[in-house]
């Protein structure tokens, strides 16, 4: 059962019952099952000079939703950053966490880091408060293990891929 609580990074369990596929919101899961859920999905326990995740789920959302030309909605997330995160905006910095490659190289220099292991090939399970770009000019190694990598914070928004913050010249530790 374990297992399936790892899968729910965002708080979305998909149940095969019977061969039908039910999605399970947070507010659906039992008392235990949620003090379950809570107990074994935490956050990367960063050491060392690492900053700690908490720091950057301090950061506001703000969905925008609009009606886009054919009728469909347009929604975006936008970042409401708290004054800790602003004030690392362009410090040298370093981060513990685990990657999700955006190559299929095993040297990355352009990936995402968070706080989890991944659950998914296609796309990070968590809110992007909680993801940061990774952009090295040397490779790093992937590992599903995490890494700790030091490099430049940069608190801006990327509109249009929805990136909140970038770890620019990085290299591993």
């Amino acid at each position: 059962m374990n297992v399936l609580y790892t899968l729910i990074g965002i708080l979305l369990i998909t149940v095969v019952s019977s061969g039908d596929v039910q999605a399970l919101s947070e507010q659906e899961l039992t008392p235990e099952e949620k003090a379950d859920f809570e107990a074994n999905w935490k956050p990367l326990d960063v050491t060392g000079a690492a900053i700690p995740w908490k720091v950057f789920a301090e950061t506001g959302t703000e969905e925008i939703c609009s009606k886009d030309k054919d009728g469909y909605d347009d929604c975006l997330i936008k970042p409401d950053y708290s004054e800790s995160i602003k004030k690392l905006d362009g410090m040298t910095v370093t981060l513990m966490g685990f990657m999700f490659p955006l190559d299929q190289t095993e040297e990355q220099k352009n990936f995402l880091i968070g706080p989890y292991p991944l659950s998914c090939p296609y796309h990070y399970h968590i809110g992007p408060e909680n993801v940061i770009e990774v952009l090295a000019s040397d490779g790093i190694q992937f590992s599903f293990e995490p890494v700790t990598v030091t490099g430049k914070l940069s608190v801006r928004f990327n509109e249009e891929t929805g990136v909140f913050y970038y770890l620019e010249d990085a290299k591993s530790q």
